[in-house]
């Protein structure tokens, strides 16, 4: 166990837990006017001379490309890094909330938690640490890409 943990790369981690929840809620919410917007593309084709609007249908294929592959992907990485949250002690994960979640700066996690600088960043290095083994280090899917599909077509 003496490999070097990537600090900066769990944090940023746990500092995308929100985005990767705003981002699942948003694919799955648009899942559900799929079945509006093949409707659109079937209407285009007959009142549009047999033209398919392409851009409806770019829009059909990258949702359910989403469907498939992104969605699952998010699911996996929320409730991967969420059981590793709960797995650390009450007090280590108010930690978690007060500087990733709600983003507050060293100084106000500090005061919150009544520690000293020196016990704050040897707990800070210490959660990464275990956040890091918990959701399988190096080999984490917290590492792939979740924006597999979202640079495509815009």
């Amino acid at each position: 166990m003496s490999a070097q943990v990537p600090h900066a790369q769990v944090e940023n981690w746990l500092f995308a837990l929100p985005e990767w929840k705003s981002r699942l809620e948003t694919l799955e919410s648009q899942q559900d006017h799929i079945p509006g917007l093949t409707q659109k593309f079937e209407l285009v084709a007959i009142h549009g001379k047999g033209q398919k609007n392409e851009a409806i249908l770019n829009e059909v294929i990258r949702r359910l490309q989403a469907q498939e592959i992104e969605i699952p992907l998010l699911q996996m990485k929320i409730q991967m890094l969420e059981a590793a949250i709960r797995s650390l002690l009450p007090k280590e994960q108010q930690f978690v909330e007060y500087r990733y979640l709600l983003r507050l700066p060293h100084a106000d996690v500090m005061e919150k938690l009544k520690t000293t600088h020196r016990i704050y960043y040897r707990n800070r290095r210490r959660i990464l640490a275990h956040i890091y083994r918990f959701v399988g280090g190096d080999d984490s899917i917290l590492g792939l890409q979740d924006d597999l599909f979202s640079s495509e077509g815009q």
